[in-house]
């Protein structure tokens, strides 16, 4: 009946329009209504970037999209950092990746954005994530569960004007229910490319004497990222997931120096020597297993991973020493050799329960045990004479369980948890330098996170989190590396520190605006802190559980899009660090502040114009010394080609108002004073080309589960 009236009505009124007023009328041409979609979202725990509703991802490199995600700072090397912290870890799929941690410049450059789903930011992990002594975890989340047909694909090549390659390829299949994705880049290192030059002037405060030090350094090598992963689906509620990554460099070391020892402008001693027979190799290797199976209950997933990581290092350095003026005694040698060789291997094994209470209500539990081991062997030699050998292995198995608690309504969402860790250490000197220890480890490590939306826009976030930061093989091994000016050595009695964090933020979303506004404070009064005094005109560095720190940073996200064809980034932070030593009695405050700003711009012909500038300021670390910031910028212009915009090319030029970049440290405290200046060189003329093949329409699927190790601190940067 309702409907018969409504339909006469619309009659009626018809009617009575005359025909001239038809004729009359203006013809409306097609009106289209469109709805720009949130491309940052803030979640219980994390910040989301929606990736894949931006459409600037469908051409450009992972990294380029990186710069417009919240609390990320990105310079021109590739060095990322959250919430001005470079303490972090890289996923990919919600499980640590090596390869993107630890090359995260060439390994995000050559991946596609178009290949991403989403990024998500957690600055405040929860126990789920282990009790790891990271700052935060950048999660890619790689597109899945969609539809291929064949081979998809995508070949990249990127030159600068020192003619140094990179070549990148990512292949992407699917047959019946398995799928498969390869990725590979390899790099030319050139010797002119990674040249590097010091200067250091040490003043030793006991003696009043000045060593002056100049330095030029470069490597030549390849190095290589490989990743193979695939999935199969045995039915819904069935899948294996299978990964292999890996990380493999080889390079040779080439460089020269001069050392000058005064007092009062009076020369003590003076030596120049050149690197011979000098290289260094690296590789490491991840294997992970994941079967995931889905329950008749809505949301409930068990989920059992294991995974294998292994790594090894192996450094030599050869030096020989020439043009002696007043040699002392004691360097009675011509040529002084160092061979080091350390071995990680780790076995995870690792179980995970989500399990729907309710709509509200969500409980997840998850146990894991970890067998870790660490060695290292190396010698020290002066001419052909043995003056310094080690053989140590360092053990550690941990048992570790978690609950968290979730619970979720239209305004608020509780986010609680506890990891309980047990962990044996037993430390080996097989060369017989010390004895054998071990020790019994018990932390209880708690997670607190609320969340309150004001409305649709409007969120505020308070997170409590407490961490475990164990010492890895670079602070435990006890080996004594000396040269000319430096003594160094681990210390296998460390234990292990705890550090806290309370963070509130505030995030704002709406079509054209975006702004995220965070405040945290963290403190630690056990932390694991280098001990640096002068021994003989040589200093001397180990390490200690003997550091207090207190940090108070405020970080500042805006995204404003004022058109569909502009696009302006800001992150910004600023802080207060403070660090104490109280067995030195000894302290060191300073304010820090860094970001990046990110302009980009549609102009015509399918170009976009890509202006980006930065400032990258390191917070304090120890008692001692302090580095000044370093300036970055750069400009590009991109270009698509062919159908679906398969072609892509790019040309710019990094740093093109400043040839070189310099890494200043200064050394205020303690028994000596330093400055040291680092440059190298950072003005570049950059041309990429990449094509796209295939369909990108597929990705490999992921368990919802798997195993991150992130507890350790200490481990040898690769780069």
């Amino acid at each position: 009946m309702k409907k018969t009236l409504i339909i006469g009505l619309c009659l009626c009124v018809a009617s009575n329009i005359s025909a001239q007023e038809m004729k009359d009328s203006v013809t409306l041409k097609e009106i289209v209504v469109t709805a720009q979609k949130p491309l940052v979202k803030q979640k219980d725990d994390r910040i989301v970037y929606d990736m894949k509703s931006d459409d600037e991802s469908k051409t450009n490199s992972l990294r380029t999209m990186l710069k417009k995600v919240p609390f990320l700072s990105i310079d021109n090397e590739g060095n990322i950092q959250i919430k001005g912290s470079g303490n972090i870890r890289i996923y990919k799929d919600g499980r640590p990746n090596n390869s993107f941690t630890k090359n995260a410049k060439d390994v995000l450059e050559a991946l596609p954005a178009s290949l991403i789903e989403r990024v998500e930011v957690i600055s405040e992990p929860g126990a789920r994530y282990d009790a790891e002594g990271v700052d935060g975890i950048l999660n890619i989340v790689f597109k899945k569960n969609t539809d291929l047909n064949g081979i998809m694909g995508q070949l990249g090549l990127q030159t600068d004007n020192n003619g140094e390659p990179t070549g990148t390829l990512y292949l992407g299949s699917k047959i019946g229910k398995l799928d498969l994705s390869l990725n590979y880049t390899l790099a030319d290192i050139m010797k002119s490319h990674q040249k590097n030059t010091t200067n250091n002037e040490i003043f030793y405060k006991s003696t009043g004497n000045l060593m002056q030090i100049e330095n030029m350094q470069q490597v030549k090598g390849l190095f290589h990222i490989v990743g193979l992963e695939g999935s199969y689906d045995f039915n819904p509620k069935n899948l294996l997931a299978v990964s292999l990554n890996g990380y493999f460099y080889d390079v040779d070391i080439y460089g020269d120096a001069s050392m000058l020892m005064t007092n009062a402008g009076k020369t003590i001693y003076s030596f120049k020597d050149n690197y011979d027979d000098s290289r260094q190799s690296y590789y490491n290797f991840d294997g992970k297993v994941d079967y995931q199976h889905l329950t008749d209950r809505k949301g409930e997933t068990l989920t059992l991973s294991y995974l294998l990581s292994t790594s090894d290092t192996h450094q030599q350095i050869g030096e020989n020493y020439h043009d002696w003026v007043d040699r002392p005694k004691e360097y009675d040698y011509d040529r002084y050799f160092r061979d080091n060789d350390g071995k990680f291997v780790e076995h995870t094994f690792q179980f995970d329960w989500e399990r729907p209470i309710s709509q509200q209500h969500k409980l997840n539990v998850g146990a894991k045990y970890i067998n870790r081991n660490n060695a290292s062997q190396g010698e020290q030699k002066h001419d052909e004479r043995l003056v310094l050998a080690n053989d140590f292995s360092h053990i550690t198995n941990v048992a570790a369980a978690y609950a968290e608690y979730r619970y979720i309504s239209p305004k608020w969402s509780l986010n609680g948890g506890v990891r309980y860790e047990y962990a044996y250490l037993k430390a080996k000197f097989r060369d017989g330098s010390a004895d054998d220890y071990s020790r019994n480890l018990n932390d209880l490590v708690p997670f607190l996170g609320l969340t309150y939306r004001l409305n649709d826009a409007n969120t505020l976030k308070l997170n409590y989190s407490s961490r475990i930061e164990r010492p890895g093989i670079d602070y435990l091994n006890p080996f004594r590396t000396e040269d000319m000016i430096s003594i160094s050595e681990g210390n296998p009695y460390l234990d292990s520190s705890r550090p806290n964090r309370i963070a509130l933020s505030h995030t704002y979303v709406s079509p054209k605006l975006v702004s995220s506004l965070s405040f945290t404070t963290s403190f630690n009064n056990d932390g694991i802190g280098q001990v640096v005094k002068d021994v003989d005109n040589k200093i001397y560095s180990t390490y200690g559980n003997i550091q207090k720190f207190s940090n108070y940073l405020g970080n500042l996200y805006l995204r404003w899009q004022p058109s569909s064809k502009t696009n302006l980034t800001l992150n910004m932070n600023c802080g207060w660090t403070q660090v104490k030593n109280d067995d030195l009695t000894m302290s060191q405050s300073r304010w820090n502040w860094g970001g990046n700003i990110n302009f980009t711009q549609d102009i015509w012909w399918k170009l976009k114009l890509f202006l980006n500038a930065g400032r990258w300021e390191q917070q304090l670390n120890n008692v001692y010394n302090y580095a000044e910031p370093i300036y970055w910028h750069s400009i590009s212009l991109q270009r698509s080609f062919l159908k679906e915009n398969r072609l892509v090319a790019e040309i710019g030029i990094d740093n093109p108002f400043e040839k070189y970049q310099k890494y200043k440290q200064h050394t205020t405290q303690g028994d000596f004073t330093s400055n040291l200046i680092s440059k190298d060189q950072r003005r570049y003329f950059m041309f990429k080309l990449t094509y796209r093949f295939g369909s990108l329409k597929s990705q490999v699927k992921k368990a919802a589960k798997t195993i991150t190790n992130d507890d350790l601190v200490g481990q040898k940067k690769q780069s």
